[in-house]
């Protein structure tokens, strides 16, 4: 097991990377594009539902910060939905102007121009609630680093999950249509998050406790929106390959489960 905080900020920063890179050069068409996002729609819906939301609930039962803590969840849904409304809005007034309404034709992807800046709102709400989950056990790994049995534990659970996270979130950013160039940068911060993060952690181990059930909730809800009102309706806009849509997204969900309770299994 990685004994440095150099060393495992280094492996996690190459995993990621190697794993964003990957989604960018294998150049997928659109269709294959949105099964590749069904499957991560799975992953953000269990990261969520089967890590996230189940640590906030212990965290608010054992500290007794239950409004604090659910309202993180709920603050970081909204300001993700205040930031697509204003975008959608913004790009409704540049196509049609400040005075028209749109007019809703049928469109055969079932979008109107306006769509593609909620793609961009998704795009950086996934880059931002990610590398907010992830920061936090970052700090996490850091403040427990002298303590080889729950440090390993931490590792184990980062490695496992990491490379799924940086594809998924380097496929949603394609989706986004964001420049080759902004995503290559979006992929180095997120990889630089979690190198930064276990300094942090080693910095101010005395007082990380309080850090990581906000945190971890503004990421929770921020997951929440970009999977359930922004992802699944986009992968499913289409009649084409529901079916195995549908597949990928139950899939998605299996390995989010598989990889979160792989390292528990695994934990001295």
């Amino acid at each position: 097991m990685l004994s440095s905080p150099l060393a495992v900020g280094g492996v996690v920063f190459a995993i990621v990377l190697a794993a964003g890179v990957l989604a960018i050069a294998l150049k997928l068409s659109e269709p294959i594009l949105h099964r590749v996002v069904a499957a991560a729609c799975g992953l953000f819906l269990g990261i969520t539902f089967l890590h996230l939301l189940p640590e906030i609930a212990e965290r608010a039962n054992g500290a007794g910060q239950p409004l604090l803590l659910w309202g993180s969840v709920l603050a970081g849904l909204l300001a993700v939905f205040v930031a697509d409304v204003a975008l959608r809005s913004r790009e409704d007034r540049q196509h049609f102007g400040a005075n028209h309404e749109p007019e809703h034709h049928d469109h055969p992807w079932g979008e109107h121009p306006a769509h593609h800046g909620g793609h961009r709102v998704v795009g950086i709400a996934t880059f931002v609630g990610l590398s907010v989950h992830t920061l936090a056990g970052a700090i996490g790994i850091g403040a427990t680093f002298e303590n080889v049995a729950v440090r390993e534990a931490f590792v184990m659970a980062t490695l496992a999950h990491k490379a799924a996270e940086a594809f998924s979130l380097a496929s949603v950013l394609r989706l986004a249509e964001l420049s080759r160039k902004t995503i290559l940068f979006l992929l180095v911060a997120y990889a630089l998050v979690t190198p930064f993060g276990i300094l942090v952690g080693r910095w101010f181990a005395e007082g990380v406790h309080l850090v990581p059930g906000p945190a971890e909730g503004l990421a929770a809800g921020t997951f929440l929106y970009v999977a359930v009102a922004e992802l699944l309706p986009e992968v499913f806009h289409g009649r084409a390959d529901r079916g195995l849509k549908v597949v990928l997204l139950l899939a998605g969900i299996a390995a989010s489960a598989g990889l979160l309770a792989w390292p528990e299994s695994h934990a001295p």
